[in-house]
């Protein structure tokens, strides 16, 4: 399990790593689609910052994860830790990503914002209850 979460780990730092000021409005749906006006009441620097943070953080607690696999022998456990760190650690860019958008939007795109991070918290719960109770390897032979 050390590997796969030192994998992991290292894509969450490359992601935090290119997403700078000037890389992330090609990079991040959706404002490079805004108009001139909706951008003017976006904290651009603050979510940069914020999405940077989520990103390492994931990747901190990836290499945890990892580091403890490898002396604790529980394979079903660390896989559901993994599952659970990478779809639920993608949850405060929702909340705290509001902060920085003072924009008003409509009705069905905060319906949809909710359903995505509904949909994270039950993938998370689904793979990780999936990789807990699962028999034997996920490698195919």
């Amino acid at each position: 399990m050390l590997t796969p979460c030192l994998v992991g780990a290292f894509i969450m730092v490359f992601i935090g790593g290119i997403l700078t000021e000037e890389t992330a409005p090609s990079m991040l749906s959706g404002y490079n689609t805004m108009s001139d006006e909706k951008k003017k009441n976006v904290d651009f620097k603050a979510i940069v910052k914020t999405f940077q943070k989520v990103f390492y953080g994931i990747a901190i607690a990836l290499t945890i994860i990892g580091i403890l696999s490898y002396f604790f022998e529980n394979k079903k456990l660390w896989g559901a830790l993994l599952a659970i760190t990478i779809t639920w650690g993608l949850l405060p860019l929702f909340f705290v990503g509001k902060n920085y958008d003072r924009n008003i939007y409509s009705r069905w795109q905060i319906y949809f914002n909710y359903f995505i991070m509904l949909f994270l918290i039950v993938l998370g719960l689904v793979i990780a209850i999936s990789v807990y109770n699962h028999e034997g390897s996920f490698i195919i032979e």
